[in-house]
C-alpha cells in the first residue's frame, strides 16, 4: 500500500512540475489582456499590438517595412535593415564630431528635386498602408479574387511609384 501512496504522489509532483514548465516556455493558450492600436509615423498598422502577462507584442514585420526597414528573418532571428544597404559592422571606435559644421544654402533645383521625391514618399507611404491593409484582410478570408486584384494594383502602383522615385534621384 506504501508503494501506490508513493507512487501516486511522485506521478502527481512529476505532472505539476512538467505543467509549470510548459507553461513558462510558451505563450501558446495564453489569454490576450488587451490590444493596442499601432501608428508608425501617423500611419495605423492593420494588425494590432496585444498584451500577454502584462507584457505588450507587436507585429514585427508590419511595423519594420512601415517604418522603411527591410526585414528579414534568418532562422529564429529577425533582422531590421536599411533597405538597400547592409547592416553596418559592429564596432567599439566612437565617433565624435570635432570643430563646426559647415553650413550651405539649399540650390533651388536641388530644393524642387526634394520636394518632388518627398510628394513621392507620400504616395509610397499610401500605397504601403493599403498593401498591409488589404494582405491582412487577406488573411481572414483567403478566397476573396476582388481583394487579391486590388493586392496586385497596389503592388504594381507601388513599383510604379519606385521607379519615378529612382528617374527623380537620377535627375
Amino acid at each position: 500500500m506504501k508503494k501506490i501512496v508513493a507512487g501516486v504522489i511522485a506521478g502527481a509532483i512529476l505532472m505539476v512540475g512538467a505543467q509549470a514548465l510548459g507553461a513558462s516556455a510558451t505563450l501558446v493558450g495564453k489569454a490576450i489582456q488587451a490590444e493596442y492600436t499601432v501608428n508608425v509615423y501617423g500611419k495605423k498598422l492593420a494588425d494590432p499590438a496585444i498584451v500577454i502577462d502584462g507584457k505588450s507584442y507587436a507585429p514585427v514585420r508590419a511595423i519594420g517595412e512601415l517604418a522603411g526597414f527591410q526585414v528579414t528573418v534568418k532562422g529564429k532571428t529577425i533582422s531590421l535593415d536599411d533597405k538597400g544597404q547592409a547592416a553596418p559592422p559592429l564596432s567599439d571606435e566612437k565617433s565624435s564630431l570635432v570643430g563646426p559644421v559647415p553650413v550651405s544654402t539649399p540650390d533651388p533645383a536641388i530644393t524642387a528635386a526634394k520636394s518632388k521625391i518627398d510628394i513621392i514618399d507620400d504616395k509610397i507611404d499610401a500605397v504601403v498602408t493599403n498593401i498591409l491593409t488589404s494582405s491582412s484582410l487577406l488573411k481572414t478570408s483567403p478566397g476573396n479574387a476582388e481583394l487579391k486584384q486590388k493586392l496586385e494594383q497596389y503592388k504594381e502602383e507601388y513599383a510604379d511609384l519606385l521607379k519615378q522615385k529612382d528617374q527623380e534621384l537620377q535627375k
